[in-house]
Order: C-alpha cells, then sequence, then structure tokens
C-alpha cells in the first residue's frame, strides 16, 4: 500500500518548497497568504510544471514563488475572459435550435421529447438520441418546481423549448444539435455565415463544451488540450499557414487552446470577437516574463502560433 501524505501546515509546506525543493520564497508571510487563499494542490500541482527539472523533481535554478503564482492568476484570468464569450456562443446556439426546431415542429413538449423528431433511422445515432431523451426528461423533472418553468406548468401545462434551453447544459445542447436530422441541422448552420459544411458546426461545437467545461470546473486551461475530438481542419488554418504533420493532420489550433480561439473566431459575432482578442492580447502583454518559462514557452505552451495575432484579421 503506498504512504500517505502527512498533513503539512502552512509553515511546513512552505519548508517543503523551499528546502526540499529548491524554491525561492522571499517573503514568507505573502506565500502563506496565496496558500491560504488557493490551496497547495491548486495552485504548486497545478502549475508548478513548467518551473521544475523532471529528471531531480527540484525547481530549475531561478525559480521563485511568485513565477507560479503569476502562471496561477494568469490562467484565473485566462478562464474568465474565454467562459465569458463561451456562454455568448452558448446562448446563440441556444437560441438557434429552439427557434428553429419550434418552427418545424411546435412548442409543445412532446414535441422535442418525442423519438421521430431527431434523426432515429440512423442506427447509430438511436441509443444516442434514447440517453438525450432521458437527460431532457430528467432535467425537467429535477426542475419542475423552479419559477421559470412552474409558471409555463401551472398556465400553459407546457415547457417550450426555449424556455427549457434555459436549464440544458452546453453538452446537452450540443448532443441535441448531433441528433438532428440533416436538413435541420443545415436550416441552423446558416445562421454561421463562414462555415461552408453542416458539420463543421457540430464539431465546432463539441469542441468547445470541452473548453466551456474547463472553465466552469477552473481546471487549468492554458495548456489544456481535448483529449477527444478536434477541430476541423478551416479556412483560417490555411490562411495562419499552419504546417500539417505527417498523418495529415494540423500541428496546432485542433486540440489546444488555440483551436478555441479559431472557434470563436469563426462563431462570435465579429464585434464580439474583437473585444475578445483585444482582451486576449492584453493579457498576454500584461503577464511578466521570467527566464525560466518565458513568455514565448508559455505562448507555445498554449498552442499559439508565432503569428497568432493574425487570427483575428486574416480572412475566414
Amino acid at each position: 500500500m503506498p504512504e500517505k501524505k502527512p498533513f503539512l501546515t502552512y509553515e511546513q509546506q512552505i519548508r517543503k518548497l523551499r528546502d526540499e525543493k529548491g524554491l525561492a520564497i522571499p517573503d514568507e508571510p505573502h506565500a502563506i497568504e496565496i496558500l491560504t487563499q488557493t490551496g497547495y494542490f491548486s495552485l504548486i500541482n497545478g502549475y508548478k510544471t513548467p518551473f521544475k527539472e523532471s529528471a531531480t523533481g527540484r525547481y530549475k535554478t531561478g525559480t521563485a514563488f511568485e513565477d507560479i503564482e503569476n502562471l496561477y492568476y494568469f490562467d484565473e484570468a485566462l478562464r474568465e475572459l474565454f467562459f465569458k464569450y463561451l456562454l455568448k456562443v452558448e446562448q446563440k446556439i441556444k437560441s438557434h435550435i429552439s427557434y428553429y426546431f419550434s418552427e418545424e415542429h411546435g412548442n409543445s413538449i412532446d414535441a422535442y421529447t418525442s423519438l421521430y423528431n431527431y434523426d432515429y433511422q440512423d442506427p447509430k445515432k438511436a441509443p444516442e438520441i434514447f440517453r438525450l431523451l432521458g437527460e431532457i426528461n430528467r432535467v425537467i423533472t429535477t426542475n419542475f418546481n423552479a419559477v421559470s418553468l412552474n409558471h409555463y406548468i401551472v398556465n400553459h401545462e407546457n415547457i417550450p423549448l426555449w424556455v427549457l434551453m434555459r436549464k440544458l447544459t452546453f453538452g446537452n445542447v450540443s448532443k441535441m444539435l448531433d441528433m438532428l436530422p440533416m436538413p435541420l441541422q443545415t436550416k441552423i448552420s446558416k445562421n454561421y455565415s463562414h462555415l461552408t459544411s453542416t458539420p463543421q458546426l457540430s464539431a465546432i461545437i463539441s469542441l468547445l463544451v470541452l473548453f466551456r467545461n474547463t472553465c466552469a470546473h477552473n481546471d487549468r486551461l492554458y495548456n489544456y488540450m481535448v483529449n477527444k475530438g478536434k477541430l476541423p481542419y478551416l479556412r483560417l488554418h490555411r490562411e495562419l499557414g499552419v504546417p500539417r504533420l505527417a498523418n495529415g493532420d494540423c500541428a496546432y489550433g485542433k486540440q489546444d487552446l488555440f483551436a478555441a480561439v479559431i472557434a470563436l473566431r469563426y462563431l462570435l459575432r465579429d464585434a464580439n470577437f474583437s473585444l475578445f482578442f483585444r482582451a486576449l492580447e492584453g493579457l498576454i502583454q500584461n503577464h511578466p516574463d521570467n527566464a525560466v518559462f518565458p513568455k514565448i514557452e508559455l505562448i507555445k505552451s498554449m498552442g499559439f502560433p508565432a503569428n497568432w495575432r493574425e487570427a483575428a484579421v486574416l480572412p475566414v
């Protein structure tokens, strides 16, 4: 049985970092204050890797507590920024799905809980549709007494899809989009003029769900890599000159944070993307540089190429 790690006071945590691991901590009271706010695991375990020697487990010469702290707060600000604009994407796709579905099938609760209004004839999709309908019914049941739903139940004996959308997760909505018949998916995708095919929208939404969940759960974002699914090859990849790998895939911009930037370029309104991108540039510009984990390496770890700023101006 592996040995359990002992409880350490904040003072003991400081001594471990300084004496055993070689981390410079010039201001111990400040370091203790930060540890009380963030927790050792979230701060140190979450952001230590770029500053450590893999062979010895000690911190690289010149690494200070402040370096890890700065990376932690940079990532926190990065999550807040991406989350803000991912919510705009989520709201937009919810609006489009509820509008075009209701236009096609009406606004009865029976419409969006009916197997026959989805692509049920595809044998690969049928089990997923049943799971989706089960989740929709679960959401209705667990939120039955919520003010927004109860009003419609009491006064209209119905919950229109555009009302239920407030209770469905981004993941639920992504799955609903995938399960709709292709003609209805095509109607929805036409609201995103820069996309050239209907499956592109579904793939992009599926990818952004994973980034949205990462932000919502306060997980590390700056070097997050999607482990299932990827951004489709888009015109912006070509315009940016993204190199292709031996297997034909892209060297970056498919499963990393830069993929999320590209996806937002396609799904956000131009004005919103400009606001997002300017804020992103500001975060990166204001992040302090250091010799141990220089800013250029930070940018690479995010999947950003040297010409990443062109993503805001090149045609899509």
